[in-house]
């Protein structure tokens, strides 16, 4: 497995609607995340979706939850 972190950051986090997250990243890509894989993120208000770090490049977390989420984890790599 590649270590898909090392070599590319989130630079953004956008939502559609409370289906999915659009997760930026530094390479140029977009990944579409859908919320159902994260029930937590899902249950949050707009405004809390809103409220976001991003940590280190490769982290995100929500000051609405105590989870910090990877960003091997919420792509799947």
């Amino acid at each position: 497995m590649m270590n898909l972190a090392k070599e590319i950051e989130i630079t953004d986090v956008k939502f559609v609607g409370n289906s999915a997250m659009l997760l930026s990243l530094s390479n140029e890509r977009t990944f579409i995340v859908p919320l159902d894989k994260f029930k937590a993120i899902e249950a949050l208000t707009p405004s809390q979706k809103e409220d976001f770090e991003i940590i280190d490049g490769e982290n995100l977390s929500f000051l609405a939850l105590d989870e910090i989420y990877n960003l091997h984890e919420l792509i799947g790599f």
